[in-house]
């Protein structure tokens, strides 16, 4: 009778034993897969803080040198006086030309204020940059006839040009649009980058 109730007694301390070894086990993997779970987490959202951006980085995204923010076509007549007599016209031709306006997108001012959350930028005044003229356009009125040589093309070419810089200059309206662009080009390329960390922009 002793020996079957030692060997109950041993059978329950194993029994035992073999419970308490799984619910160690149990602990021991359910640790682990919490641990695992929090370095994910905490990499997770290490890794998705925003980077921090710089002036000089912003300053190399729209530093694109020269563009022209608005291309405006022209026609138009130019008058060319005689050299030796000012006073009376040699001839008049015609013309088309194609007149870029645009900002120098390296003189862009940035201001970063990391307590406000904003982002300034300064854009400076809009500027004819490039004058085509299509030269095969020239159509020609000649008043005095010893003006129709070989060189008048090269001469009625250059005429055109200051004709049409001086004509653009007085139309506000492509200074206003080309001023409007250039503010739309500039935040388009500042946006996405200063967006997500939270930053507005405004222009100056």
């Amino acid at each position: 009778m002793e020996r079957g109730t030692d060997r109950k007694r041993s059978g329950r301390k194993h029994r035992r034993r073999f419970v308490w070894i799984i619910v160690v086990l149990l602990i021991i993997a359910i640790a682990a897969v919490m641990l695992s779970y929090l370095w994910k987490d905490k990499s997770s959202r290490k890794g998705s803080q925003p980077h921090i951006v710089t002036e000089s980085q912003l300053k190399e995204i729209i530093n694109v040198s020269e563009l022209s923010a608005f291309t405006a076509v022209y026609n138009g007549v130019a008058q060319v006086m005689n050299e030796e007599k000012p006073e009376k016209t040699d001839y008049y031709v015609s013309y088309e030309a194609r007149v870029d306006v645009g900002i120098d997108f390296s003189r862009i001012g940035i201001d970063k204020d990391d307590e406000e959350k904003i982002i300034r930028l300064t854009i400076p005044e809009v500027d004819i940059t490039d004058v085509v003229v299509d030269i095969a356009s020239l159509d020609y009125i000649f008043l005095n006839d010893k003006a129709n040589a070989v060189s008048v093309s090269q001469e009625a070419y250059k005429a055109c040009e200051e004709d049409v810089k001086k004509e653009s200059a007085g139309q506000e309206a492509i200074f206003e649009l080309a001023e409007q662009n250039a503010e739309n080009i500039v935040t388009a390329l500042v946006r996405p980058v200063v967006e997500p960390l939270g930053y507005t922009i405004e222009i100056e």
